[in-house]
Parts: C-alpha cells; structure tokens; sequence
C-alpha cells in the first residue's frame, strides 16, 4: 500500500493555491518591466556612452542580457502559475476520487484503516459461509485495486508536479527563457539525460558531470594491476553507464520494475538478475555461449553482463508521462573482486572464499552506475 494514501488525504493544498496566486502577482506586475527597465534605464546608460572603447561591447552584451533574464523571469512566472493551477486542480480530484472511493469500501462492510489496507467483512467473515466468504475476499481485492490505483494517480501527479516546476525554471544560473509546461501532463517533453540531471541537481551533485569513457576492459585493467582508483560512479552518457543500459538481462529488470509499480503503486524497489537461476550448468552455457565471446568481441549487449555477473539494481520512478511511459532511475552496486572474477571458471559455491585471494595487485574496485531512462508501461 502506497505511504502516499495518508499524505493525499491530510496535505493541505491551499499553499499551493497561495503560491500559484503569488506566481500570477508576479507575472502581471512583471509583465511590463522588461520594456520599462530598457527604455527608462538601460538605453539611456547606452546612449549616454558611459561606457566607451574596449569596454563598451562587454557592458551592452551585459545589458542585453539583464533585459532578456527580466522577460525570461516573466514567462516563467507565467508558466509556473499555470502548472501550480492545473496540479491543484488535479490533486484536489484525486483526494476526492480517493474519499469515495474509501466511502464506497465501507458502505459495503470492508474496513480501511489509517494506510489504506482494505481488509475483510470485519468479524462477520466468521459466521460466513465458504462461497461468501470467497466473494469477501474479491471484494477486498477490488477495493484495495482501486485505492491503489488512486494513490497511484497521485504519486504521478506528486511528481509530474516537481518535474514540470523544475523544467520551468531551470537549473542554470539564468532563468529559462523558453519555458515548455503550462500542465503537469507534459512531462513527455523532458528527455531521460533532463530528468537525470535534475534528479542530480537535487541531490546537491553536479548535474552535468564530465563524461566518463571507462568501459569493462579498463575497469577490469584496473583491478588486475591495483592502479586506478578503487571506487568509481557513473551516471548518463558514461560508457559503462550506456553498457550497463544496453545489456540483455535489463530487460527482464525493466519488467520487474513495471510489474511491481503496477501491483503496490510504490515508487521504490529493488529487482535482480542472477546468472545461477537456471543451476550451474544453465551458468556454464550462459558463460561459454555468451560471457567468454562478449569479452572477445565487445558485444554492446552482453559485454556488460559479462563484467557483473549477478547483480541486484535499486530504481526510483521519478514520473510518468501521459501515454504510461515511466521515467525510472536504476542504480546498481557491483565490486569487482577476486570471487567475481573467478567465476568465468564456472560458477560454484567455493568462489564466495576467494575474496581472501585480494592482494595489492587484484584488490577489489567497485563501481556505483546511476542512470535515469524511460521504459514502456504496462499499457504499451
């Protein structure tokens, strides 16, 4: 059951309503200074040549630029009331489709408690016969299904509310002059690297980090000779970022992801990938049919997989478009040591031992790859 049950219920959204009535204040009380800041006190420190020789251009450029961020300043404040406008209106249907939703469980004898589980026909599923009482437990289902789903709708416009906001303003040091969202149904229009780099943004990291081109060989380079450092993160557009993305088992991830977000309507969770699942021979035939020729040809679709070995990857859905699409960020944890590497000689119990084989020359280097893409929802 989605923690969001409780938070849609009791959130006041007047401090929404407050901040998109200051936004529209603000854009009808901007919308002429732009004009007025050029005619009145730029153009005249312009044409009155206060600033003259090598300098002058400098100063004109920086003027221009004044007068463009106080436009850019004012779409933005025009966007942003909108968006606030359109996710009130939103939130507010939610909250009362959910409060009928609760009403309608009741109304028919089911309890919902203070999180939004649904359970049964309260005592009376004891005195019930055995055909009654599989219809109590339909009936639990169906409403619970639907409360799901509501909160479901809520986490998505929760979201689609910080991501529209944050792609409005931008995460530069000037405002954005082209703002793109007047709803929050627009989150389509924010690429995959976008939302990877606000989500950075908000962890207070670089949002656009300089690119990283270490891909497996030089990972596993580094182990083999102990130089390089031991710890390593990647992110979009980094090779083994891209790798890691473009590997064949990430399919089978990317299901799990939907299926669970479908069934719980959380936003958090885990998946995995084992190479042991079909036992050690299925493993042996994975490693000579796919591992040992990946390394050899650099297979973007199975080189990855060949330098994880099993791996467990935690995702965050951080919106959903309008056609079911999600934006997920996946983040995988893996170490490279002497027991993964040792597993290209089959894949047996014994190898966990072989971490006591790390020395200076094959000590363990670990690598953290955190990325943000879109994936297909259950309806596409």
């Amino acid at each position: 059951m989605p923690a969001f049950y409780r938070e849609l219920l009791d959130t006041d959204f007047s401090a929404l309503n407050d901040l998109a009535v200051k936004w529209r204040e603000a854009h009808t009380k901007t919308e002429k200074l732009p004009k007025r800041m050029m005619d009145e006190v730029l153009k005249p420190l312009r044409d009155k040549g206060y600033w003259e020789g090598a300098a002058a251009p400098f100063a004109w450029t920086l003027i221009d630029d004044i007068a463009r961020q106080l436009t850019a300043a004012n779409k933005v404040a025009k966007a942003l009331s909108d968006v606030l406008d359109d996710a009130v209106s939103d939130l507010k249907i939610i909250r009362r489709d959910l409060k009928d939703a609760v009403r309608r469980a009741r109304e028919r004898g089911l309890s919902v408690d203070e999180s939004g589980t649904v359970s049964g026909f309260l005592t009376a599923d004891l005195f019930l016969a055995a055909d009654q009482r599989q219809n109590s437990v339909l009936a639990v289902h169906t409403a619970q299904e639907e409360i799901i789903e509501i909160c479901r709708r809520g986490i998505i416009a929760d979201q689609n509310l910080s991501m529209t906001l944050m792609s409005d303003v931008g995460i530069g040091s000037w405002f954005n002059s082209e703002p793109r969202h007047s709803s929050i149904d627009t989150t389509n229009r924010i690429s995959a690297d976008e939302y990877n780099a606000y989500g950075r943004a908000l962890e207070g990291k670089d949002p656009y980090p300089e690119r990283q081109d270490d891909s497996p060989y030089s990972l596993g380079r580094d182990y083999v000779t102990g130089l390089g450092p031991r710890h390593q993160d990647f992110t979009n557009g980094d090779t083994m970022a891209d790798r890691v993305q473009s590997m064949e088992s990430m399919k089978d991830i990317r299901r799990q992801t939907v299926e669970q977000w479908e069934a719980t309507g959380n936003t958090e969770g885990s998946a995995a990938f084992s190479i042991s699942e079909s036992g050690k021979i299925g493993a042996a035939k994975k490693l000579i049919g796919e591992d040992l020729p990946a390394i050899v040809t650099n297979d973007p679709d199975h080189l990855g997989e060949a330098f994880m070995g099993s791996y467990n990857v935690k995702y965050d859905i951080r919106g959903t478009d309008p056609d079911g699409s999600l934006v997920v960020q996946y983040t995988l944890d893996n170490t490279t040591s002497s027991e993964s590497a040792l597993h290209f000689i089959g894949y047996y119990d014994w190898l966990k031992h072989a971490e006591t084989l790390d020395g200076p020359m094959m000590s363990a280097v670990s690598q953290t790859v955190t990325w943000t893409e879109r994936i297909p929802g259950k309806s596409q």
